[in-house]
């Protein structure tokens, strides 16, 4: 789990660092907590939205198999 985090939080960082919810997601995401996630990425945009939310909480991510 700890490696899709880190994968999921370079790739917010890269694409998603100026996004309102940015901070609030990252901190879910080490947290674990996939429905304040969601909310806090609701309006991103959606390409961007969809893969990090695939690196974080895929079921049994590989996210080096995700790049």
């Amino acid at each position: 789990m700890r490696a899709a985090q880190e994968a999921a939080y370079q790739f917010m960082s890269a694409m998603a660092g100026d996004l309102s919810g940015f901070e609030e997601a990252t901190r879910a995401l080490f947290a674990n907590d996939r429905s304040r996630f969601d909310l806090q990425i609701a309006n991103w945009p959606e390409a961007v939205r969809d893969y990090a939310t695939r690196l974080a909480f895929a079921p049994s991510a590989d996210a080096s198999s995700m790049r």
